[in-house]
C-alpha cells in the first residue's frame, strides 16, 4: 500500500523533484578540462561559446544548465591561469591536478548559479539579478581559485628544482607553527619520491590547502613515507 504524500500547506508552494540537467554527468568534467586546456584555440573559434556548443553536443544539458554553464565559462575563459610550463614530474602531475581542479569549479559554480535561479524564480523575484549577484560571488571564489592554482604550481616547480639536484628522493620538512597539520608533522624529517608521489601527496601541494612544506635533500636515515608503486614496496 503506498503511503499518501503529506497534505499542502496553504501559501506554500509545491514540491518540485529533482531534476537531471546534466551537470551531474561524470563525464562532462573531463570534458571540460579538455576543452578548457584548448581554449586558445577555441578564441579563435568564439572563446566560451564555442567550448559551450561543443560539450552541448556530446552531453544532454538541459537549456537552464547550458545557460549557467555558459556563463561560467565566460567568466573563466576571460580570465585564464597564468602559464607556469613544466619542467619535471611535480609541475607535470601538478599541471593535471589543476585542470581537474578547474574543470570540477566551473561545474560546481554552474550549479550554483543555477540553483540561484531556481530559488529566484521560486521565490518570485528577479531572475536575471539573481544570476548576476551570484556570478558576481563566483567571480572572488575564482580569484581564490586560481591563487591555490599558483600556489600548487609555485610548490611543484620547487620541488623540480630540488629533484634536478638531487635526484627523485626527496626530503620532506614541514613548518612548525600552531596551524601545522598532524599529517605534516608527521611527514617532517621523513623522505619521499617525487614521481610516483607518496601518498600524502607532495610538500606545499598535496597535504592541505596552504600547505607551508618544502622538499630538500634526503634526510640522512630518514625513513620512507607511505606510497605506492614497486620503489616504495622495495624500501618497505
Amino acid at each position: 500500500m503506498t503511503t499518501p504524500a503529506p497534505p499542502q500547506q496553504p501559501g506554500q508552494p509545491p514540491p518540485q523533484q529533482q531534476q537531471d540537467d546534466g551537470l551531474d554527468d561524470a563525464a562532462l568534467a573531463v570534458a571540460v578540462a579538455a576543452l578548457l586546456a584548448g581554449s586558445a584555440a577555441f578564441a579563435v573559434a568564439g572563446g566560451a561559446a564555442a567550448i559551450l556548443t561543443a560539450l552541448r553536443k556530446r552531453f544532454a544539458l538541459s537549456s537552464a544548465a547550458s545557460q549557467a554553464l555558459g556563463s561560467v565559462l565566460t567568466m573563466v575563459t576571460a580570465y585564464p591561469p597564468p602559464l607556469t610550463g613544466i619542467i619535471g614530474a611535480a609541475s607535470a602531475q601538478t599541471a593535471r591536478m589543476n585542470a581537474a581542479r578547474r574543470a570540477q569549479y566551473v561545474i560546481a559554480a554552474s550549479k550554483r548559479v543555477l540553483g540561484a535561479a531556481r530559488e529566484a524564480r521560486a521565490k518570485g523575484e528577479p531572475v536575471g539579478a539573481a544570476v548576476r549577484a551570484q556570478l558576481e560571488r563566483e567571480r572572488k571564489f575564482y580569484t581564490m581559485h586560481q591563487q591555490a592554482m599558483w600556489n600548487r604550481a609555485t610548490a611543484a616547480g620547487r620541488i623540480d628544482m630540488e629533484a634536478a639536484v638531487h635526484g627523485n628522493l626527496l626530503g620532506w620538512n614541514a613548518v612548525h607553527s600552531k596551524t601545522t597539520t598532524p599529517d605534516c608533522r608527521k611527514a617532517d624529517g621523513r623522505n619521499f619520491y617525487v614521481d610516483p608521489p607518496p601518498y600524502i601527496g607532495l610538500p606545499g601541494i598535496g597535504p592541505h590547502n596552504g600547505c607551508r612544506c618544502y622538499p630538500s635533500a634526503p634526510h640522512r636515515g630518514g625513513k620512507l613515507l607511505p606510497g605506492p608503486g614497486p620503489l616504495y614496496a622495495r624500501a618497505a
